[in-house]
């Protein structure tokens, strides 16, 4: 028999049962609906355990309770929380014709049940911080995104940066230390980041804009200026591939002030490249030397990877050739694909320099269209079934340019018949 003591405790049970009845889920696919494990699923719906914060909200939403669960699970806790001082203050409780003071029992009694609930916030707090091996294995799979991010496709990402990111979310959910907390606000930015970046790279800028607002927001939390410069190069990049060039360039150069010096090279690049895009020529040229003035020779930093001598090269070819400079462009945009070749670069630095060179190679002073639809061609070859916006955009607008004086050659044709099956291989409603 149960005891009256664990009413409470029953009646949450019995209520968690009926709405599990009543919207058709098994005790698999209720845990499976809230992600949380079987076991303290289970655990909750047949009496034996008082379910944690975390999971009692869960199981109010997804059942739809409308705050029941939560009420009854109150009750249920200040059960469990009475159980625990008649354990640890044994000694029969106060009844009627008590000859005291009645005020000094209130308050005596107010001061143990605070006790108690101090003692049980304490406990809480301590308890809920997840243990170091969770926060270690969290900050391991970001690693692995970030060494893997530039050559993995991205539909093998999308399940490991949203899992990672919801895993996360489901922690801070709880009562953390401080400590705890900030050192997951910072994992949950830069698992937003990544999200931001994977949306941007196959053309969703909605889903983009609202990870990098969100990625921002968790960067002024911890105040951690690698993840404050990361999410700024995202920013810059949708703006920049959605042509609003002159509001990129601004939000590079703002970020490069007081930038982390890992970030520096890079988004001096990125200004430059918008400068130049916006016709401000001569901001171009300056932004292009303070990157090569920045360029980062230690170890890689969580967020981007490190901005080296083969991307100095490639946003010389870019801005360069933006700037009409064909002969200064191309050299540099074939010494940066030796480099990247033979280090086994990132499918988007590759195809991104491919491009480069195709502009390059139409600026010169004798232009060479078939050379520049070969390289436009490469830049999409590059991409190997991983549909790259940025990559396919810009050899996009080389097509384009070709189209409008060379159309009838067989190269530009090819590459256009090429271009749209990169076309229809990104989501749809994608910006490319």
């Amino acid at each position: 028999m149960h005891s009256d003591e664990d009413a409470a405790r029953r009646r949450l049970a019995r209520r968690l049962e009926e709405l599990m009845s009543r919207h058709g889920y098994s005790r698999q696919s209720l845990a499976d609906a809230t992600g949380f494990k079987r076991p303290q699923v289970s655990g909750a719906i047949a009496g034996r355990i008082v379910p944690s914060p975390n999971l009692i909200k869960a199981l109010d939403r997804e059942l739809r309770a409308g705050g029941e669960l939560i009420s009854l699970w109150k009750d249920a806790k200040l059960e469990e929380l009475r159980k625990e001082l008649d354990t640890e203050l044994p000694g029969p409780r106060a009844r009627r014709g008590v000859e005291t003071d009645r005020r000094e029992v209130v308050e005596l009694g107010a001061l143990a049940v605070a006790a108690g609930l101090a003692g049980e916030v304490s406990r809480r707090i301590a308890g809920g911080d997840p243990d170091p091996l969770t926060l270690d294995e969290l900050d391991e799979r970001l690693d692995q995104i970030g060494a893997a991010y530039t050559t993995t496709p991205h539909a093998v990402l999308t399940p490991l940066i949203v899992g990672g990111w919801r895993d996360v979310e489901r922690l801070l959910d709880g009562r953390l230390s401080s400590r705890v907390r900030g050192r997951l606000t910072l994992v949950a930015g830069l698992y937003a980041f990544y999200g931001g970046r994977l949306a941007f790279n196959v053309g969703d800028d909605a889903a983009a804009r609202r990870f990098a607002s969100l990625a921002e927001l968790y960067a002024r939390d911890v105040g951690d200026p690698l993840l404050t410069g990361s999410v700024a190069t995202l920013q810059t990049s949708i703006a920049y591939y959605t042509g609003r060039h002159t509001a990129a360039a601004d939000i590079a150069a703002q970020a490069r002030i007081g930038a982390h010096p890992y970030l520096r090279a890079r988004l001096a690049a990125y200004e430059a490249r918008a400068r130049a895009a916006a016709g401000q020529h001569d901001q171009a040229r300056q932004a292009l030397r303070d990157m090569q003035d920045a360029v980062w020779l230690g170890e890689p930093q969580p967020g981007t990877e490190p901005f080296g001598e083969e991307l100095t090269h490639t946003f010389v070819a870019v801005v360069s050739g933006r700037l009409g400079d064909g002969e200064t462009a191309e050299p540099h945009a074939r010494r940066a694909l030796t480099i990247l070749e033979a280090a086994g670069g990132g499918y988007e630095d590759i195809g991104g320099t491919y491009n480069a060179l195709a502009q390059a190679l139409l600026r010169r002073s004798q232009p060479d269209p078939e050379q520049a639809a070969d390289a436009a061609s490469r830049a999409l070859a590059a991409l190997e079934g991983r549909p790259t916006r940025t990559v396919i955009q810009r050899s996009g607008q080389i097509w384009q340019e070709l189209g409008a004086r060379w159309e009838g050659q067989r190269a530009v044709v090819e590459l256009g018949e090429r271009l749209q099956a990169h076309r229809r291989a990104l989501p749809a409603g994608s910006s490319a």
